[in-house]
C-alpha cells in the first residue's frame, strides 16, 4: 500500500515516455494516457492507427499540433509576433499592438497581450476571466479534468498548462489531485483503499485469495482492511468479481421477497418456541425443550454427527425436491426461487455468523486478558491462540458465505456426469469446511474456564489448512487426479 502521493512519479515517468515516443507536448500526453486508461501500448496502437481521430476524441489536436511547430521551430529564427513585439518594445514612437477583446467580460476598454491568453485552438481572454473560469471547473471535482475551452463550440481541453500560468498554487495542486485520481482509478492494477477517510492506495502486488477468480487481495495496513483490487469488495474467493456482482444485484433486487422469508427467528421443530440465533455457530439447544438441531435445515443435530455420516448435508441443493417434472410457467418460477433460496439462506447464514466472529473478535483482547489471569504464569503469547482462533472464524465464515454465491452460478449439466461429479465433489468440500469452522466455533465460544487451548490451537491449523486446500482445488478446475 503506498500513499496517493507516492504514485506521482510513476505517472510522470509515463507521461515523459509517451511524449518522447510520439513527439507530444505533456499537456497532450496527459488527456490521451486517461483516454487509454494510462496504458501506454494501448495508446500507441490507437494513434499509429488513426493520428487525428484519437486527437480530436481527446480534445489535444491544437495542442498536439502547436507542440510539435514549436518543436520544429526552436532552432529557428523568432515567430513574427514575437519580432514584432520586440521591435514595438525597443522603439517607444512605434504604434503599440491593439488592444484585445475578452470575449467572456466584453470590457470596454480591451486590453493588452499580457493581460491576455490563448489556449493552442486560438481563443484568447483576458487572465481574471481565466482565472474565475478555472476556479468554477475546480468546483466540478474529478469532472474538472475533461473541461474544455470557455469559448462555444470549442472542444480543446484545459489542461495542467492553464492552471500553471492563469491558477493559484492552490488550483494547480487540486488539478494535480484530480488527474492523480483519475490516474489511480484508471488503472486496473491500482485501487484507493475503501476505508473511511483513507488515502492509501494498493498497487498490484499483492498476494491471490486463493483463485484468480476470486480476485486480488490486498490489505491496508493503515485501517487494518483487506479488500479486492480488480473490484474493491472484500475478499471473495472462490466466487469472481462478475458472478459476485450479479449476486450482489440479484440479492437487493430479491432481498424483500428473502428477508420475509428469513426471519430473525426461527420455531423450535419440537415445541415451537422461537428461538432467536445469537451466536455463530449453527448447532442449536432450546432453552424451552433442550430439543438439539440444526439452524440451516432444522434438522436433528444428530443427523449432522459422524456417527450418521450426515455431517452437513444440507448444505446440498437438490432439484428433484422441487417437483421437477411441472414445466409449467408458474412450477419453474418456484423452482427458480427455490434454488435461489437455498443458496441464499445459507449465504445469509454465514453473513450473520461472520458479524458475530467480528464482534467477538473486538472482544477477544478483553477475554485475553482474564485467561491470562486465570492461569498462573501464562506469557501474553500463551494466549494469543484465542485471537488467531477469531481471526480464523471471521476468514472462514466470509469464504464460506462465497461458496454459496459460487455455487449458484456453478454450471451443471444434468446428462454430463463429469459436471453432476465435480459438483458433488464441491459440496462435499463445502461441507467438510462447514464442519470444521462449527467445530473450530464451539470451541473458541467456551467459557474460559473449559476452554483448551490444545483443542483450539489445533482446530485452527486444521480449518486453515483445509479452507486453503478448497480454494485451491477451486482454482485447479476442481479436478480430480
Amino acid at each position: 500500500m503506498l500513499a496517493g502521493t507516492d504514485l506521482l512519479p510513476l505517472m510522470q515517468r509515463r507521461l515523459r515516455e509517451v511524449t518522447e515516443v510520439l513527439d507530444l507536448p505533456p499537456s497532450a500526453a496527459g488527456p490521451l494516457m486517461r483516454e487509454c486508461g494510462w496504458a501506454k501500448e494501448r495508446l500507441f496502437e490507437r494513434y499509429w492507427s488513426d493520428q487525428d481521430r484519437i486527437l480530436a476524441e481527446c480534445g489535444v489536436r491544437a495542442r498536439a499540433g502547436a507542440g510539435q511547430r514549436k518543436g520544429n521551430q526552436e532552432d529557428g529564427p523568432a515567430s513574427a509576433s514575437s519580432s514584432s513585439a520586440a521591435a514595438a518594445g525597443s522603439n517607444p514612437n512605434e504604434a503599440r499592438p491593439p488592444l484585445g477583446e475578452c470575449e467572456i467580460c466584453y470590457d470596454d476598454e480591451g486590453f493588452p497581450p499580457h493581460r491576455m491568453f490563448a489556449m493552442a485552438c486560438g481563443h484568447s481572454f483576458c487572465r481574471g476571466c481565466w482565472g474565475g473560469f478555472l476556479e468554477v471547473a475546480l468546483t466540478n471535482g474529478p469532472a474538472c479534468i475533461r473541461q474544455t475551452c470557455p469559448a462555444a463550440g470549442c472542444s480543446e481541453l484545459v489542461t495542467e498548462e492553464e492552471y500553471a500560468e492563469l491558477a493559484p498554487p492552490d488550483h494547480l495542486a487540486r488539478f494535480r489531485s484530480y488527474q492523480l485520481r483519475n490516474f489511480v482509478e484508471s488503472n486496473p492494477m491500482t485501487r484507493w483503499c475503501p476505508g473511511p477517510g483513507c488515502e492509501r492506495v494498493a498497487v498490484g502486488s499483492g498476494r491471490m485469495d486463493g483463485t484468480e477468480s476470486g480476485g486480488l487481495v490486498a490489505e491496508c495496513s493503515d485501517c487494518d482492511l483487506s479488500f479486492c483490487l480488480r473490484c474493491g469488495e472484500e475478499p471473495h474467493a472462490p466466487v469472481g468479481c462478475r458472478d459476485l456482482g450479479k449476486w450482489n444485484e440479484k440479492c437487493k433486487n430479491e432481498s424483500e421477497t428473502a428477508n420475509w422469508i428469513l426471519a430473525n427467528t426461527k420455531p423450535c421443530p419440537k415445541c415451537s418456541s422461537r428461538i432467536e440465533k445469537n451466536q455463530g455457530c449453527n448447532h442449536m439447544s432450546c432453552s424451552g425443550c433442550k430439543y438439539e438441531f440444526c439452524w440451516i435445515c432444522m434438522g436433528p443435530w444428530s443427523d449432522h454427527g459422524a456417527n450418521t455420516g450426515g455431517y452437513y448435508k444440507c448444505n446440498k441443493y437438490d432439484p428433484n425436491e422441487d417437483g421437477a417434472a411441472d414445466q409449467s410457467d408458474s412450477a419453474k418460477a418456484k423452482r427458480e426461487l427455490d434454488r435461489y433460496l437455498h443458496y441464499y439462506k445459507r449465504y445469509h447464514a454465514h453473513a450473520e455468523a461472520q458479524k458475530f466472529a467480528k464482534r467477538q473478535l473486538k472482544e477477544t483482547e478483553a477475554r485475553m486478558v482474564l485467561l491470562q489471569e486465570q492461569s498462573d504464569n501464562s506469557l501474553w503469547t500463551d494466549v494469543e491462540f484465542l485471537k488467531a482462533a477469531n481471526e480464523q472464524l471471521v476468514v472462514c465464515r466470509r469464504v464460506l458465505k462465497h461458496t454459496y454465491s459460487f455455487a449458484y452460478y456453478m454450471p451443471v449439466d444434468k446428462d454430463d456426469a463429469s459436471s453432476k461429479a465435480r459438483r458433488e465433489r464441491f459440496e462435499y468440500h463445502q461441507e467438510m469446511l462447514e464442519r470444521f469452522t462449527e467445530n473450530l466455533s464451539e470451541l473458541s465460544e467456551k467459557p474460559l474456564a473449559e476452554m483448551d487451548r490444545t483443542d483450539v490451537v489445533n482446530q485452527t491449523r486444521v480449518v486453515d489448512r483445509f479452507m486453503k486446500n478448497v480454494l485451491r482445488y477451486v482454482d485447479e478446475g476442481m479436478e480430480e487426479d
